[in-house]
Order: structure tokens, then C-alpha cells, then sequence
């Protein structure tokens, strides 16, 4: 197959650029703007002409969006340059997919749940409480109808999916790259400092979500009738940490005192966050998709060469 992936230069899309360049039988262009390095292609993906011209030059077979704004304050601050980007440039791959006879996979988020009923399945009510959430909502809906509109026309029973993800970590170019690595600045050092203890977070090692995406890019162009026009697939991780829990992992893993950090019990400031998202994994493990990776080893991993060359 021929992939496509959007988003190519950030956390995620560095681990299933890695991922796919060991599995050597797939062709794969990988598609960035801001942070566009060889051998990325630099593409605007606002431009709906030139997202048009792209797929007709590459043709690939599988389109795999993973560029967006996800900070959720970030989102706030800039609504319409966020709207562009979460949801128009969906709509703009969707169509050019509709149009080349492109498979989309769409990452979302467990922020299209409100947080008071988990655990979550696929058709589980959404309630996103926050823009963000709303946004990828919408973009979900978008993508389907594009596809829809030429490709269940032509037949196809499977024409693109959804793998709504939660807190994602990985190795980082800098420590603020990622909202949980972000955290070991608390560690670095000893004023005391409260870190929230109060929603319920299952994070996920991005390359145990770019396993997923693969398995889900492979059943559905497999096994096409089998789970619909456009499904949802859903990934949570298995362990359960608030923020607060978070940093004590890390304080382990890389021998930091963390005495002076302080649980904050309450509903953190800035855009609303559901409590508790849990999300059912039972789709992607009849898939064969098994987490691998355990945070707190993993932190160990991703933070001490940072930690070590800042306190130097």
C-alpha cells in the first residue's frame, strides 16, 4: 500500500513514521508544515486546492490524519485558526479521499465524551464539554459525509474510520512538546507546587497507538464488511493516573524527590476537561492490538537524558 500521513512531524507522527519505515512494504509520504524536514512533504492543509493536487500526485491508498491543534487552552485562544485546521482541513481530505478513492483514518480524541458515565463504546453518547472536543466531533461527522457522498455510490463498504485516542506520550524534542512530559519541569525544581489530582487520565505510549493504527488500517482494508462504512475504533490506556499520579511515576523512574508537589483535588483551571473517559478497547484486541508499554518504565526512558542534561 501507499500511505499517506498527515501531521508526520509531531509526536505521534514520528513514531508511525518509524513504524512504517520498518515495515518496508508499504510506500509512505509523510505530509508536515511547520516543522517540515526532508523527507516530508510540506503541504498547507488549509488549501483545499493543494491538498487536491497532492493526493493526485502521491495517489495513495490510505490517508492517515493525524495533524491538529490539541491543546485545549491553544484552541480557546485561537477558535478560528483551530476550526481550520480540526475540521476544514479534515473536510478537505476527506474530499480529496472521496475523490482519488482514498481510505481516511481520522485520530480523535476521548474528549468527544463528557466524562460522567464511562466506560465509553463506540456508540456511547457524546457530550464534549470543551471547543476541542467539539471540533474533532465535527470533524468525525464531516469526514463521513464526504466519503460518503461519492464512495458508498461506488460500492465500497468500508471507506474510512475513526481512532478516538487519549493523553498520548513519547519521546519528546523538548519537554513541552507533550502536556505529561511537561510535567517533569516540577522535578527540576523544589518550590512547592499543587498538580491536579482530580480527572482520571489513561495515557497511552504513542507507539502503542501507532500499533493501533495500523491494525485498524488493516482490518479495514482486509476485512472491509466488516465493521461498517466508518467506524469507530476507541483506545484507552490500561492504567489509571490523575496528573498529580503522573509526576510521582516520574519521580521514580528518574530518582527525583517530588516532597514538595501537592495533590489539587479540584477541577483544574482553563478549558473544561471530563473527569473520567475510559474507553472500551475490546474492538482493537479482537484486532490483535496489545499496550506494551507501562508509563512508569516508560517515563523513565523518555526523561532521563532530559532531565540529566538540564541539571547539568
Amino acid at each position: 500500500m501507499h500511505i499517506m500521513v498527515t501531521g508526520a512531524s509531531g509526536l505521534l507522527g514520528r513514531s508511525l513514521m518509524s513504524l512504517l519505515a520498518f515495515r518496508a512494504r508499504h510506500t509512505v509520504t509523510g505530509i508536515a508544515y511547520s516543522r517540515a524536514r526532508e523527507p516530508l512533504v510540506r503541504l498547507d492543509l488549509t488549501d483545499e486546492s493543494k491538498v487536491y493536487e497532492a493526493l493526485g500526485r502521491y495517489r495513495p491508498d490510505v490517508v492517515i490524519h493525524l495533524a491538529a491543534e490539541r491543546r485545549p487552552e491553544a484552541v480557546d485562544a485561537a477558535p478560528e485558526r483551530s476550526y481550520l485546521l480540526n475540521v476544514t482541513a479534515t473536510q478537505h481530505l476527506a474530499r480529496a479521499c472521496a475523490a482519488h478513492g482514498a481510505f481516511l483514518l481520522l485520530i480523535s480524541t476521548d474528549y468527544v465524551y463528557d466524562g460522567t458515565t464511562p466506560p465509553y463504546y463506540p456508540h456511547s453518547p457524546v457530550n464534549p464539554l470543551n471547543t476541542y472536543g467539539r471540533m474533532k466531533l465535527e470533524a468525525e461527522l464531516a469526514a463521513e459525509t464526504a466519503l460518503a457522498a461519492r464512495l458508498l455510490h461506488e460500492g465500497k463498504k468500508c471507506f474510512g474510520a475513526v481512532l478516538r485516542i487519549p493523553l498520548l506520550y513519547g519521546p519528546v524534542e523538548r519537554l513541552d512538546e507533550c502536556s505529561v512530559t511537561a510535567l517533569a519541569k516540577h522535578l527540576l525544581v523544589n518550590t512547592p507546587v499543587r498538580v491536579e489530582h482530580w480527572a482520571r487520565r489513561y495515557p497511552v505510549h504513542v507507539d502503542d497507538v501507532s500499533e493501533a493504527i495500523l491494525a485498524v488500517v488493516g482490518a479495514c482494508m482486509e476485512h472491509p464488511g466488516e465493521y461498517g462504512a466508518f467506524p469507530r475504533f476507541l483506545l484507552s490506556g490500561e492504567e489509571r493516573l490523575t496528573k498529580y499520579e503522573m509526576v510521582f511515576c516520574m519521580a521514580r523512574a528518574t530518582g527525583r524527590d517530588a516532597s514538595h508537589i501537592q495533590p489539587a483535588p479540584e477541577p483544574p483551571a482553563g478549558a473544561p476537561r471530563p473527569r473520567d473517559c475510559l474507553m472500551d478497547t475490546s474492538a482493537l484486541k479482537a484486532l490483535g492490538w496489545r499496550q506494551s508499554r507501562r508509563f512508569e518504565e516508560s517515563m523513565g526512558e523518555i526523561l532521563v537524558p532530559w532531565l540529566g542534561s538540564i541539571r547539568a
